[in-house]
């Protein structure tokens, strides 16, 4: 029995490789096509992304999310906690989604269960490194406390950057107004978006997509040289060919050996992106002139 076990929920795009070799539990997220409900588990699920993309873009129903049922915190909370002495629950961020309030009103069903939810304040891959570094401690060894500690010392350095093809998936979840839209169409405006406080913040904004590919370039090698854990993730959302380009770039310079992987946002973030969006997901340092300016 290891001291602690760690349970995420399924919009944190971890490989399943991953999910499998640190015994990460996963409560599935959902994504819904009017009345299709589908699960997913970080990189799995009911649907495949080849799927989800074809009918996010083609399709005439437009899909929502979905936090996990209480039934799936609670599959994911018992099967856990007959695992380990501990769990420790890692979630997306309350300023995001109401996952770790619905996590919350299950907990007190487990009798005799030690469970900590901890707020990630980061979602998608940003909160799949998370759980990664905890998970990594946790098969290792780690008490609670140790990797509670961990949590709190990285949390505040975990980085999506993330930069938008198209504002039109988020006009079409409701997140901007049609004048905005127009306005970022009209102009070619390419969004730069971060996490701060838990908070999906612009990060300024990029003229063309040929622009976002050299800057893009420009920052993979500070992306290598300023990440403090062992993996960091070239995200894309239907965009493998620059995504790769990336990856050589970044490998040319990784010196330390850290584990680069080009990883395809899931559905539950997809949705609000869409297609050809492009970043990085590390933890460690960021300068948001690598992008803005060309400068270090």
């Amino acid at each position: 029995m290891q001291n602690v076990a760690i349970i995420t929920n399924g919009s944190c795009d971890l490989p399943n490789d991953l999910v499998q070799k640190y015994n990460i539990h996963i409560a599935p997220f959902q994504v819904i096509f009017d009345s299709e409900v589908f699960k997913l588990f970080g990189d799995s699920g009911d649907i495949t992304k080849e799927e989800f993309y074809d009918r996010l873009v083609n399709g005439p129903i437009f899909p929502s999310t979905a936090v996990p049922t209480p039934k799936s915190f609670l599959d994911a909370f018992e099967k856990a906690s007959k695992e380990a002495k501990s769990v420790i629950a890692i979630f997306l961020s309350k300023e995001l989604s109401g996952t770790i309030q619905s996590a919350l009103r299950v907990v007190p069903m487990i009798e005799n269960a030690d469970i900590t939810v901890v707020d990630s304040k980061a979602s998608a891959s940003a909160l799949g490194l998370i759980v990664l570094d905890a998970a990594q401690l946790a098969v290792n060894g780690a008490t609670k406390d140790e990797i509670l500690e961990r949590l709190n010392e990285i949390i505040p350095q975990t980085r999506l950057v993330l930069t938008l093809n198209t504002m039109e998936y988020l006009y079409r979840g409701g997140r901007i107004g049609r004048a905005k839209k127009l306005l970022g169409q009209a102009l070619n405006i390419k969004p730069i978006l971060h996490f701060e406080d838990g908070f999906v913040s612009s990060g300024g904004t990029i003229r063309g997509r040929d622009e976002v590919i050299k800057r893009l370039k420009f920052t993979a090698p500070y992306i290598v040289r300023n990440a403090v854990t062992d993996y960091i993730f070239v995200w894309h959302t239907r965009d493998l060919d620059i995504a790769k380009e990336l990856l050589d770039i970044m490998e040319k310079v990784n010196e330390n050996n850290k584990e680069i992987r080009i990883q395809e946002a899931g559905p539950v973030i997809g949705t609000h992106i869409g297609p050809k969006s492009l970043g990085f997901t590390y933890i460690g340092k960021y300068n948001k002139n690598w992008l803005l300016k060309m400068e270090e």
